[in-house]
């Protein structure tokens, strides 16, 4: 299987830490808070980092009214929010109902789109640390059926302490964002491959896109489920 498309814009936020400071090399932004001081004060209260991290990347493609379809992708949501509600119930205390409305995977889009004025569609995906794959394919689905351009959003937190290991991922909170067009931009195919994979486990596959389109690198190896994949530039 081959599935050719463009990519026209793309953009990364990535977390602060001493070591990406000192060491990374990363077409990303790199800092401590994004910033998202364009949006009115009552909506900016209800975004924590991973929705000012969100709108961040967001805010950059699309301007007020503009209708692009979005997809969405985050594999652990909201866990900030999630992880307290889960330790106030098991303590017997009530939930804050904006922090339980919040806690929904699209509520983010939710608060942007009262802020952007979007009315068109938008999906919301969860799914494994390598979610470029289903987020790729669905955007691709939306283009057949006759829009121009998808905006396409990666998104997570570093996990809570008590779920922390030396596996855990992703290292640092990040935030990227591309939009996909039928031919216009950077030219790519995502193609099926019985090749070996070899990522590294310290680089998530979201921000090494980023990398990637930024620089003059002609595929990425990708894998999701057990299933092989490349980005080429054609």
């Amino acid at each position: 299987m081959d599935i050719s498309f463009a990519i026209s814009e793309w953009s990364g936020w990535k977390s602060q830490t001493l070591n990406n400071i000192a060491k990374e090399k990363t077409f990303l932004s790199i800092g401590k808070d994004p910033d998202v001081s364009s949006i009115p004060p009552l909506l900016r209260r209800r975004l924590n980092l991973l929705g000012r991290a969100c709108a961040n990347e967001i805010l950059q493609h699309i301007k007020k009214d503009e209708n692009i379809p979005v997809v969405y992708c985050s594999q652990h949501g909201d866990i900030e929010r999630t992880f307290g509600i889960l330790s106030k119930a098991a303590k017997g205390e009530p939930t804050s109902p904006m922090n339980f409305s919040l806690s929904v995977h699209n509520a983010i889009l939710g608060v942007l789109s009262i802020h952007l004025g979007l009315t068109s569609s938008i999906s919301s995906i969860s799914s494994e640390q390598n979610g470029l794959v289903p987020v790729l394919l669905e955007a691709v689905g939306i283009l057949m059926s006759g829009s121009e351009k998808v905006l396409c959003v990666l998104c997570d937190v570093t996990l809570p302490q008590i779920y922390l290991d030396d596996q855990s991922l992703p290292r640092n909170s990040y935030a990227i964002s591309f939009i996909v067009t039928k031919s216009e931009g950077t030219s790519l195919k995502l193609i099926q491959t019985e090749d070996e994979v070899n990522m590294k486990k310290t680089e998530e596959l979201p921000t090494a896109l980023i990398n990637f389109l930024s620089s003059d690198k002609k595929e990425i190896p990708l894998n999701h489920n057990g299933l092989k994949w490349k980005l080429l530039r054609t």
